[in-house]
C-alpha cells in the first residue's frame, strides 16, 4: 500500500472520489498476502473510507 489515509485526508474528498478510493483499496486488498501488515493496513484504510461514505450518504425515507 502506498499511503495511509486519515479522517482529515478523507474529509476533503467528494463522495465520488471516496467510492473510487474504496474500489482501489479493495483491489489492493485482494493482491495483499492474507494476514500481512499490508493487508491489515489496507483494511484499516478501507474501514475509514467506508465510514466516511456512510457519514456522507443521506439516510431516511426516500420519496
Amino acid at each position: 500500500m502506498s499511503r495511509t489515509y486519515t479522517i482529515q485526508d478523507l474529509q476533503t474528498r467528494t463522495l465520488s472520489e471516496l467510492h473510487v478510493l474504496r474500489g482501489a483499496l479493495q483491489s489492493e486488498l485482494s493482491l495483499a498476502a492474507p494476514y500481512s501488515a499490508e493487508a491489515r493496513q489496507t483494511l484499516v484504510c478501507l474501514e475509514l473510507v467506508s465510514r466516511m461514505i456512510r457519514m456522507r450518504t443521506p439516510s431516511g425515507p426516500r420519496p
